[in-house]
C-alpha cells in the first residue's frame, strides 16, 4: 500500500499491532539494532515520573537550546499535530522527515509488528540523528521499565512525581509505581529525583545500581516567590529565574530538576544566571495552565489534569490566580479515571460547572459527571459536547473570571477545535 501523506501513515499505524499497549522494550530495540540506532549516538536524559515529564523535559529543551545545543525531544501525547511530539532544536518535524523515518522503520522491522507509540518512538530517535542533534530528551509514556523509550540507554534518568495512576499496569501503590518508573536508570549513572518524598524503593533501587541520586530537598533545592523562584545547589546559587506562567508554585520543582540536569551533564556549559534565566523564561508547554483569551474578556485555562496529583496542582494555581470573578470549569474525564476524587479536589475553587462529554465513547458520561458534582456540593449549570461549552462559557466569562477547560488531552484537542480563543491556526492540519 502506498501511503503518501503523514495522516494516511497514522491511520495505518492504528491498526498494525493487535494490541494499543503491548509493554516491553525487546520489539523497539530489535528494530533500532536494525536501524543503526543502538547505541545512540549521542547523551540520552530520559524523563519519567507521574506528572510533570513533559515540563521537565519543556525546560531541558530551552535551557539547552540557550546554551547552544541542539537537542532532540520526543514527548506525548500530541494536541492537534502529530509533529509536536517530533522537535527538532525547539520546532516540530516536518511531515517529510516523520514519513521518511516511518519509511525506514517499516523496511527495518520485516514481521515485527510495533504499536503506535512504538513506532513514533523510533521515528523521533531516527529523526533525532538525521537532523544532527546532539542530546536526545525522550519523556516515558507509561512506566518507564516497559516503556518504548527504554530502549535507548539513559545516561541521566529523571523522576518527576511518584503519584497514584494507572495501577492496573504499574502496581497498587507508590512503592511499586516507583520502581517501574527507576526501571529507566542505568547502573552507575545519575537520577535526579523531583519527588519532595520519593518512596523507599526508588531510593534502595537507586543505591542497588549505584546510580548517584539527586533529590530534591538534598543535592539541590528551590524557593518560590510571588514574581521569581531562587535555586540551589551543592555550592552554588541561581536567584531571580522567572516563573514559567504555566507552572505553579509547587510544579517549580520541574524546573528545579531540569537546571539541576544542566549542572550535571554538562558543567563547562556557562549558564550563567541570565542564561538559566533566558532558558526558563522560554520554555512553553501547551495544554497546562494554557492561557486563552475568552470572548468575555476573562480568560480560559486549559490544562491536560487527569490524575490526583495534577488536579492538586491545578487546584493550587487556581486558588493563587483567582481574583474576584467567578471561575467555571468545563470537565470531561476518560472512564478510566477516578471521576468522584478528581471532581472532589476541584470543588473548592470552582463555582460552577459543565459537564463536557468526550467526542468518543471512552469518556464519563454528562449525567455522570453531573452527579459526581452534585454530590462535591457544585453547581451544574450545562452539559454537552465542545461545541456546546464553548458557546455557553466563552460569552459569559467576564473581565476577572476564569473558565478552566481540563480533564485530559481530548478535553483541551476538542475545545481548542470548537474554537477556544478563536480556534486554532487557520490551515491547521488536524491527525490521529
Amino acid at each position: 500500500m502506498n501511503r503518501a501523506s503523514l495522516g494516511e501513515w497514522l491511520r495505518w499505524l492504528e491498526g498494525v499491532h493487535p494490541r494499543a499497549i503491548d509493554l516491553g522494550c525487546e520489539r523497539v530495540a530489535e528494530v533500532a539494532q536494525r536501524l543503526g540506532l543502538l547505541p545512540a549516538p549521542v547523551p540520552v536524559i530520559t524523563v519519567a515520573g507521574t506528572n510533570g515529564k513533559g515540563s521537565v523535559v519543556a525546560c531541558l529543551e530551552a535551557l539547552y537550546r540557550t546554551a547552544g545545543r541542539r537537542p532532540g525531544a520526543y514527548t506525548s501525547p500530541h494536541l492537534l499535530a502529530y509533529n509536536e511530539r517530533i522537535r527538532i532544536a525547539g520546532e516540530p518535524a516536518d511531515d517529510t522527515s516523520i514519513i521518511r523515518a516511518f519509511e525506514a522503520i517499516d523496511a527495518a522491522r520485516g514481521e515485527i509488528t510495533l504499536t503506535y507509540f512504538e513506532f513514533a518512538t523510533l521515528a523521533a530517535a531516527w529523526c533525532f540523528r538525521e537532523a544532527g542533534c546532539d542530546l536526545w530528551l525522550l519523556e516515558v509514556g507509561l512506566g518507564g521499565r516497559l516503556d518504548a523509550t527504554n530502549a535507548f540507554d539513559a545516561d541521566v534518568a529523571v523522576i518527576t512525581s511518584i503519584d497514584l495512576d494507572h495501577m492496573e499496569w504499574l502496581g497498587p501503590d507508590r512503592e511499586s509505581i516507583a520502581r517501574e518508573k527507576l526501571g529507566v536508570a542505568r547502573r552507575g549513572r545519575p537520577v535526579v529525583c523531583a519527588d519532595p518524598a520519593p518512596p523507599e524503593s526508588l531510593v534502595q533501587g537507586a543505591a542497588a545500581l549505584n546510580a548517584p541520586l539527586l533529590a530534591l530537598g538534598e543535592a539541590f533545592r528551590y524557593s518560590a516567590g510571588p514574581a521569581a523562584w531562587d535555586w540551589t545547589g551543592e555550592g552554588e546559587q541561581l536567584r531571580g529565574l522567572p516563573r514559567p506562567p504555566w507552572m505553579p508554585d509547587a510544579a517549580l520543582a520541574n524546573a528545579a530538576a531540569a537546571v539541576a540536569v544542566v549542572r550535571l551533564t554538562d558543567p563547562r556549559l556557562r549558564l550563567t544566571g541570565h542564561s538559566v534565566r533566558g532558558g526558563i523564561a522560554a520554555a512553553r508547554l501547551a495544554g497546562r495552565l494554557q492561557a486563552v483569551p475568552a470572548a468575555g474578556g476573562g480568560q480560559w485555562l486549559l490544562d491536560v489534569a487527569h490524575n490526583p496529583g495534577a488536579m492538586r496542582l491545578l487546584a493550587a494555581a487556581i486558588a493563587e490566580r483567582r481574583g474576584g470573578g467567578r471561575v467555571r470549569a468545563a470537565f470531561g474525564l476518560m472512564r478510566r479515571k477516578p471521576l468522584g476524587e478528581l471532581v472532589g479536589l476541584l470543588a473548592p475553587v470552582v463555582d460552577e460547572w459543565f459537564a463536557l462529554a468526550l467526542p468518543d465513547d471512552d469518556g464519563w458520561s454528562t449525567a455522570e459527571i453531573g452527579a459526581a458534582v452534585a454530590e462535591a456540593g457544585g453547581r451544574l449549570i450545562g452539559e454537552g459536547g465542545p461545541d456546546g461549552a464553548v458557546a455557553a462559557l466563552d460569552p459569559i466569562t467576564a473581565p476577572d473570571d476564569l473558565t478552566l477547560g481540563v480533564g485530559s488531552f481530548r478535553v483541551v484537542e476538542a475545545l481548542l477545535r470548537a474554537g477556544v480563543g478563536g480556534g486554532v491556526p487557520a490551515g491547521t492540519q488536524f491527525q490521529v
